[in-house]
């Protein structure tokens, strides 16, 4: 089940917030110069360790102002994802808490978490005049 929602978030989310890299970007930081970095997931499947939901690969990528790639890393950075609570990301072998109260971009890490476990929201539009 883990794996058809992982494939579900990797779709969802390369289809709808795509860098110029093709890949499913979670966190874009903008420095000075109009330069940016991007984060992407690049791999994801379900996690080996059972305290864990998912294991992915991220990817950095640093971007001019109009969208050209200055610099890709070909690392392949991995990390866990624990969407229960204690919301969790392990990189290499620290774990680090989740601060759900963050703002979507102010956290590379509860950026990542929220890409993963928080569940896409619709598309649709919100239908009015049902009430009164």
């Amino acid at each position: 089940m883990r794996q058809v929602f992982l494939s579900l978030i990797l779709l969802t989310q390369s289809a709808s917030i795509a860098a110029p890299s093709g890949l499913a970007t979670f966190h874009t930081a903008s420095f000075g110069g109009s330069r940016s970095v991007s984060l992407s997931l690049a791999e994801g499947e379900p996690a080996r360790d059972p305290a864990f939901d998912f294991d992915v690969v991220i990817t950095l990528s640093e971007f001019d102002g109009g969208g050209s790639v200055l610099y890709r890393d070909r690392g392949r950075h991995k990390a866990s994802v624990r969407c229960i609570s204690p919301a969790m990301v392990r990189i290499n072998s620290a774990d680090y808490a989740i601060d759900l109260s963050v703002p979507q971009g102010a956290d590379w890490k509860h950026d990542l978490w929220a890409a993963l476990c928080t569940p896409p929201v619709s598309s649709a539009p919100v239908r009015r005049g049902l009430i009164g």
